[in-house]
């Protein structure tokens, strides 16, 4: 963990009437780090991208990103600071071309791009992410996991400084696994902070710095994969009581 993080989360909490989605939660995203978001399904970690990202308002805490707070702004001016995400069920334009898809992801950032200059820019994406091919092709004639690959070209084109995953390797044959392991690899070796929500342990191992652990909406747990996934409150909450 760096010591100055470029995201920093404090104590942010939400709920929805009685529901504490997410409780206190605190972490930190350093520059060019990964960090997993880990816990079982209903823990609160998709709430806390959402908070993250804009789309929801956080009843108290604070986002900040390189020391700017975000808590409560809008999602269009979040990624304008440079906060991308992509979805667990994917959202696309789906009339759109794959290549439409791409430029539309350079208009709405700190470095927005037009005309010939963001075109060059979004084949050379498509190519990286093994989609230039298909750039004249309407979104919505892609498989499945190619159109989960547009979604990350579209957010990659924001040039974003923090990048927030949810479930992107969900669904992955291993071949397609070890591939987009090697590509999220291969964005944290360009400087870009990643912040990823996943349930694949064989990428938590192999891709993240430091990892928090939620359940109930609460932390309990960070640290190393390792040492958080042989926690025993951590394996309590995936797998329950007689195996902890």
């Amino acid at each position: 963990m760096t010591a100055e993080p470029l995201l920093e989360v404090s104590d942010l909490s939400r709920r929805f009437g009685g529901l504490k989605a997410v409780e206190g939660l605190s972490l930190q995203v350093g520059r060019g780090e990964i960090v997993g978001l880990l816990g079982p399904n209903g823990s609160g970690k998709t709430t806390a991208l959402n908070l993250i990202s804009g789309a929801l308002a956080p009843d108290s805490g604070s986002v900040k990103l390189a020391g700017q707070e975000t808590a409560g702004a809008p999602s269009h001016r979040v990624a304008r600071l440079g906060i991308a995400r992509t979805f667990q069920l994917v959202r696309l334009f789906q009339t759109m071309t794959v290549l439409e898809n791409v430029v539309a992801g350079m208009a709405f950032t700190h470095e927005p791009r037009f005309g010939a200059a963001a075109a060059a820019d979004a084949l050379a994406l498509l190519e990286k992410l093994g989609l230039a091919d298909r750039a004249a092709q309407p979104a919505a004639d892609l498989t499945y996991i190619d159109q989960k690959r547009l979604e990350l070209a579209r957010c990659l084109a924001s040039r974003p400084r923090v990048l927030l995953l949810d479930e992107w390797l969900a669904g992955l044959n291993p071949t397609e696994l070890q591939l987009a392991i090697g590509l999220v690899r291969s964005l944290k070796d360009e400087g870009v902070s990643i912040l990823m929500v996943e349930h694949v342990l064989e990428a938590v191992r192999s891709l993240c710095d430091h990892c928090v652990v939620m359940n109930a909406g609460r932390r309990i747990a960070a640290g190393t994969a390792a040492a958080v996934l042989a926690d025993p409150e951590v394996v309590r909450a995936y797998l329950g009581d007689e195996h902890a």
